[in-house]
Parts: structure tokens; C-alpha cells; sequence
């Protein structure tokens, strides 16, 4: 074997153990680059479900407020001073609330959509605790129709003082006994942010 030969058989096997390591560190770095993405994905549906449930309870403690400003209601409506009827009642405690839901519900749709990312990614254990927080929006959407039909009934609707007590306390936050929506709230999210959080985290 001449040494023209020897040097050919070397450079073949050298360049073909360079290819294996080229090969491999490619499929290494794929690898790596296809789990940072994966990462990267889980992050970001993460903070785009826990901004939305964050988005839904800023916009539930709006709706709630106890205090309910003149510049809420229409124009020509003057509360107990102006001798209006049931219907005007009615008519303008609907304006109040109508105008305090829709960033509710612009908040149930965000979260809505978060949640089905969510779920596509992490199962239905997700799903079933966002539903909890859901449920919690629906019952407040309730309590503010049962409210706003008793306006216009002149208060017949609440001639059992429990039921408009147990009524008016899901409207308004207050953070007495009686409020039993807001706890309920605050341990939903609580439920939430526990299966999150961790995935909050994987970025780092």
C-alpha cells in the first residue's frame, strides 16, 4: 500500500466520521430546537389562558362595584327624585347593567377561546376548572336579570328578603358573609393558576 493510498483510505474515514458527527449534532440540535419551540408554545398559551382568567375577574369586580355613579344611568333618569315608574326603573337599571356586562362578556369570549388552547394542549383537567369560573360568570349574568325583572316588577320579585339579600350580595362585592360569589371566584382562580403556573415557568 503506497502512502498515496493509506492517505486516501484515512481521508475517507475521517470524512465519514465527520458526516456521522455532523449528522448527529444536527439531529441534536433539532431536537433541541424542536423542544424549545414545543416550549415556547406551552408558554405562551399558558400566559395567554391566565391573562384571560385575570381579564375575566378584573372585568367580574368592575361589573360588581357597590358604587354606582350618577353618570351610569341615562340622561333623563333622576333615581329617587324624579318619580319615575317600574318601567323607567327597570329601563335604566338595564342601561347600567347592559353597559357594566359587555366587558364581561368580551372577557367570557377571550376566555372561551384561551381555554379550548388550553385544553388542546393539557387535557381536560383544565377545562373542568375553567369551566368552575365559567359557571361563576353565569350565575352573576343570572343574579343581574333576576335583579333587573324585580326593578321591574316594583319590587314584588324580593318580597322574600333572603332571596333579593342572597341577589344584591352576587351583584355587589363586598367581602361580608353574605357574598358568597366572591370567595367562590377567588378559589376558582386559585384552581386555575395551581395547573399553570408550572407551565408559566418551563421558559425559563
Amino acid at each position: 500500500m503506497t502512502a498515496v493510498d493509506f492517505f486516501s483510505i484515512v481521508k475517507d474515514i475521517f470524512l465519514s466520521g465527520a458526516a456521522a458527527i455532523t449528522a448527529y449534532a444536527a439531529y441534536k440540535g433539532i431536537e433541541k430546537w424542536r423542544s424549545e419551540i414545543e416550549g415556547k408554545a406551552d408558554f405562551e398559551v399558558a400566559r395567554s389562558f391566565i391573562r384571560s382568567v385575570y381579564k375575566l375577574r378584573n372585568s367580574i369586580e368592575t361589573c360588581r362595584s357597590p358604587f354606582v355613579s350618577a353618570g351610569e344611568f341615562p340622561e333623563e333618569y333622576r333615581g329617587g327624585l324624579g318619580g319615575h315608574s317600574d318601567k323607567e326603573k327597570g329601563d335604566a337599571w338595564l342601561y347600567v347593567y347592559n353597559n357594566r356586562w359587555e366587558p364581561v362578556f368580551e372577557a367570557i369570549q377571550e376566555f372561551d377561546g384561551a381555554t379550548l388552547e388550553a385544553e388542546a394542549l393539557w387535557g381536560s383537567e383544565v377545562k373542568e376548572r375553567a369551566q368552575s369560573l365559567r359557571q361563576l360568570a353565569a350565575r352573576l349574568r343570572v343574579s343581574i336579570d333576576t335583579y333587573l325583572r324585580n326593578e321591574y316588577s316594583g319590587n314584588q320579585d324580593f318580597e322574600d328578603r333572603d332571596f333579593g339579600t342572597r341577589i344584591r350580595a352576587d351583584l355587589n362585592a363586598s367581602g361580608l358573609e353574605f357574598d358568597t360569589l366572591s370567595p367562590a371566584i377567588a378559589r376558582a382562580i386559585e384552581d386555575i393558576e395551581s395547573i399553570i403556573r408550572p407551565h408559566l415557568r418551563k421558559i425559563n
